[in-house]
């Protein structure tokens, strides 16, 4: 598998954090790609770098305001992390992914059961860097948007991603 690496960016440009993956599928829509146990996220913001413990399944919408981040345990159960964001922008020929960070961050435990996250981050960062009211209304309407989509187990959310966490144990 090709290497891919991923960048993400805050609204000010500012890197925040990058990590390696391996690409699974590129679409006209979409990129997939794996990320294996031990793989470093380096966190700018933080100025730490973490070690992923679990597999992961890492989707990127090239036309919708959100990615998804699936992490899997060593028995096959999944969480699922999504940013809302920008759309996402592959270079193939450089073999990176990256998007702006919206804030705004949802939740979906194993349970399936979904929780909002890192409001408050969105709020301060939306003041400290000037968020147009567009942007603040793209970013609300993104995860109006993703929750639908998971409500009505719309793409990817219609068990796409059930082949891939059963080939990734």
């Amino acid at each position: 598998m090709r290497e891919i690496d991923i960048s993400v960016y805050k609204y000010n440009r500012q890197v925040h954090y990058e990590w390696k993956t391996s690409l699974i599928k590129v679409d006209k829509n979409y990129i997939l790609v794996k990320g294996n146990i031990g793989r470093k996220l380096i966190h700018h913001t933080k100025n730490k770098v973490f070690d992923c413990p679990n597999r992961s399944l890492e989707f990127f919408s090239l036309n919708e305001g959100f990615t998804v981040n699936i992490d899997i345990d060593e028995l096959g159960q999944a969480e699922y992390y999504c940013n809302i964001c920008l759309p996402a922008e592959f270079d193939s020929i450089e073999g990176t992914v990256s998007f702006i960070d919206l804030d705004l961050d949802l939740l979906i435990d194993n349970s399936g059961d979904r929780k909002v996250v890192d409001e408050d981050e969105f709020i301060s960062n939306s003041i400290a860097m000037n968020y147009p009211k567009e942007t603040i209304d793209y970013a609300r309407n993104s995860l109006s948007s993703l929750e639908q989509k998971i409500l009505l187990k719309e793409f990817p959310f219609d068990g796409f991603f059930n082949y891939y966490i059963k080939k990734s144990l």
